[in-house]
């Protein structure tokens, strides 16, 4: 006996559950509005050799057999209250785990650097993982590729109230040329782990990038400016020696060839 399921979300998507057993199977159907609410009804089939036996219909609250074995049947569950109940919490799990996967989030990660390392203190860093759903999460720091275990501390699983959760886990370390810590991060959702490498000097920001091409321009705007006027002093310097050897002469700056 093998396990599958099918739900109907609404006319445009639709995922099929059945338990089947050689030549038999049971089909659970459930419809449901995008807003996950019940909106149609919530069917069992019972089928036997392809051919349909028996259904229940949560709309009308009960089953009906369609072949003499299935109308005997429908006619026994119908009148046994217990089957009703099951009926029930059927219909509510299959409901609660459809809300529920609908829900699933994955974490975004973000690696910084809380404190700079120096002669007498070691370098912090922080993994944060944020905004993820359920909240088993498994967050693991790497030096070149293996996992490290001392000087990590980490947080409880943190509730974000809004259903989602954040987890943020510190990592104090000397670090030396040629090493690379990344932080790794295991969840339902991903289908492969989610890897974030520091950097030991990361790129400055957009912001401050244009601040300093900014400050260069004006930097060699200034620069040329003062060569240009060092320049043309160095020529009016050379004009009036020459002309004031050997006699005394009257001479404006205006009327030198600059």
């Amino acid at each position: 006996m093998f396990n599958t399921w099918e739900i109907f979300l609404d006319s445009s998507f639709t995922t099929t559950f059945s338990l089947t057993c050689l030549v038999c199977s049971f089909d659970f159907i459930l419809w449901f509005t995008p807003q996950h609410s019940l909106n149609k009804l919530y069917e069992i089939r019972y089928t036997y050799n392809k051919n349909l036996l028996m259904q229940y219909n949560s709309t009308q609250g009960n089953w009906k057999g369609f072949t003499e074995f299935g109308v005997d049947r429908a006619r026994m569950y119908n009148v046994d209250p217990e089957d009703a109940k099951l009926r029930k919490i059927e219909q509510m799990i299959f409901i609660n785990i459809f809300v529920l996967e609908s829900m699933y989030a994955a974490p975004s990660l973000k690696l910084s650097t809380v404190k700079q390392s120096s002669h007498t203190e070691p370098a912090l860093l922080l993994c944060s993982a944020y905004n993820f759903y359920p909240q088993e999460i498994q967050m693991t720091w790497l030096l070149n590729g293996q996992e490290v275990t001392s000087a990590v501390t980490s947080t409880d699983i943190l509730y974000n109230g809004n259903l989602y959760y954040q987890i943020h886990s510190y990592l104090e370390h000397r670090p030396k040329p040629g090493e690379e810590f990344s932080c790794m991060v295991e969840h339902v959702t991903l289908r492969d782990p989610l890897l974030k490498i520091w950097e030991l000097h990361p790129p400055l920001p957009w912001s401050e990038r244009v601040k300093i091409a900014v400050g260069t321009f004006f930097l060699a705007v200034g620069l040329t400016a003062l060569i240009t006027g060092f320049i043309k002093h160095k020529k009016v310097t050379a004009v009036l020696c020459t002309v004031m050897q050997g006699k005394h002469v009257n001479i404006f700056l205006k009327d030198l060839p600059l």
